[in-house]
């Protein structure tokens, strides 16, 4: 007569278990590591996309800067501040206007542009937003057009070349308000303290004289 097979005991069933049990948190620790990850390169992904097209756009506004002796309201400006103890810039000046490509405003040759922070609403970061007034040579009633560039910043610094120096604000102690400076750097730094940096040449610096009101540049010999 056979003798009935040997089971498995109490024990080893437990101790089974206890490994199966241990390889699954394993594996779900590896699979919450992995989405925590993946988390993490996304937010600095869309951070730095977010910053890059910001500083492109302030980069395109400056290369198209001029200052006109016979208009005022053309006059180049920076003022150093700080909000929530972090650099805080406000830039303004006039630009030659790119197309519209959303086709909502037809294009108008010049705009006013005004580049300021703002805190957020945590009080933690400042917003960096841009603003757009369309034919600011002449009166109108075109509201101006806001929009954020940039958040969860902490800070936004500009300085300008006057020749000799980098100073943080403009006009230059002394000099004329219808100046550009020559090279203008502005600094984002993002929510974890790194700095994107970046210098764009104005090419109508020393130009105020031959820019006329309208903001075509006079040809030379007429």
């Amino acid at each position: 007569m056979k003798s009935r097979g040997r089971g498995f005991t109490l024990i080893e069933v437990l101790l089974t278990l206890a490994i199966l049990s241990t390889i699954l948190v394993l594996l779900l620790s590896s699979f919450k590591g992995a989405e925590r990850t993946l988390e993490i390169l996304s937010d600095r992904s869309g951070a730095f996309r977010q910053l890059r097209i910001g500083m492109d756009r302030i980069g395109t506004d400056l290369a198209g800067a001029f200052s006109s002796q016979g208009n005022e309201t053309t006059a180049f400006s920076c003022k150093a501040d700080k909000f929530s103890e972090k650099p805080a810039s406000t830039l303004v000046f006039t630009a030659f206007d790119l197309p519209d490509t959303t086709g909502a405003r037809p294009a108008s040759g010049l705009v006013k542009v005004r580049y300021f922070p703002k805190v957020s609403e945590d009080g933690k970061y400042i917003e960096l937003h841009r603003e757009q007034a369309d034919l600011p040579l002449i009166e109108n009633r075109i509201p101006t057009s806001e929009s954020r560039l940039a958040s969860r910043l902490l800070g936004f610094r500009v300085e300008l070349f006057d020749g000799r120096n980098w100073i943080q604000e403009w006009p230059p102690p002394g000099g004329s308000k219808f100046l550009l400076p020559g090279k203008v750097s502005f600094v984002l730094t993002d929510h974890r303290g790194q700095e994107y940096k970046r210098t764009i040449p104005l090419p109508l610096a020393g130009q105020e004289a031959s820019t006329l009101f309208s903001g075509k540049r006079s040809v030379e010999g007429k």
